[in-house]
């Protein structure tokens, strides 16, 4: 119990002190936002301290010695944005491979006269295929940019309405928008730079409103004009065929890759 109290009552003297020894500063910030600087700034306060703001008018409230060190972080953080040139590279590679063995042809009677012959056929074939989108988006480091480019494609409905007379079949058109781009805000921090991005390709198939899609949200970092990675994803299929065939196999493999670049602009 008396453990208790004197940590209790050294508990309440920290608190009072950091109240007494606080102090309120209102800073104007020249090239940053409140909405920018303040998770940076939240984690190098005093214990007790505050920090709130909004638009370019920064307030904290903490102690003298604090306040005197955040000052200079400030000043490293509240300078000219960076001009940046974002490209998002987003690539998609299908490969196909199918062997096997094919009989045509017919056995008649065991006579000479009506005997027909059987044609086998061993095949191998393989192919591949890709599809690479580009797209670059200038930023000022620290503001949130994004880019979409789609079209909207048709999709079919029909609808089955039961009357008096019987059913009726009514087809409707309506509008699937099908987009490709990104969503970035960057940050940059010597000759590495942080992204929180949001990549997405929608690439119409089937001709009839169906869509490949590909999304991804994620944070990543890499070094400043060089390509890096962000994720991507792979599929393995099993394909069938038609025919008289034997030992038949066929496979389709699927690729995405998503790729991000980040340069300076002088």
């Amino acid at each position: 119990m008396h453990l208790l109290r004197a940590f209790l009552l050294f508990s309440l003297c920290a608190v009072t002190g950091l109240a007494v020894a606080a102090e309120l500063e209102v800073i104007t910030l020249k090239y940053r936002s409140a909405e920018q600087v303040i998770p940076v700034i939240r984690p190098l306060l005093a214990p007790g301290g505050s920090v709130s703001g909004m638009q370019n008018q920064l307030i904290l409230r903490t102690t003298s010695a604090n306040l005197k060190d955040l000052r200079k972080v400030l000043a490293s953080l509240d300078t000219l944005p960076r001009r940046l040139m974002i490209s998002v590279r987003q690539d998609a590679e299908t490969a196909n491979a199918q062997s096997g063995a094919e009989l045509s042809g017919s056995v008649g009677s065991s006579s000479p006269q009506g005997r027909q012959g059987v044609a086998a056929r061993i095949y191998e074939s393989r192919g591949a295929t890709g599809d690479r989108i580009t797209q670059q988006l200038q930023v000022l480091e620290g503001n949130p940019a994004y880019i979409h480019v789609g079209q909207s494609v048709p999709v079919t409905a029909r609808t089955l309405t039961r009357t008096v007379n019987g059913l009726v079949v009514t087809d409707s058109v309506d509008y699937r928008d099908l987009a490709t781009g990104f969503e970035v805000v960057p940050r940059v921090s010597g000759e590495r730079v942080f992204v929180d991005i949001s990549p997405r390709r929608e690439i119409p198939v089937g001709g009839r409103g169906g869509a490949d899609v590909q999304r991804v949200v994620t944070s990543a970092s890499g070094r400043l004009g060089e390509w890096f990675e962000l994720g991507g994803s792979a599929r393995d299929e099993s394909l069938g065929d038609s025919g008289l065939l034997i030992g038949a196999a066929g496979l389709r493999k699927e690729n995405h890759r998503i790729w991000v670049k980040v340069e300076e602009l002088k």
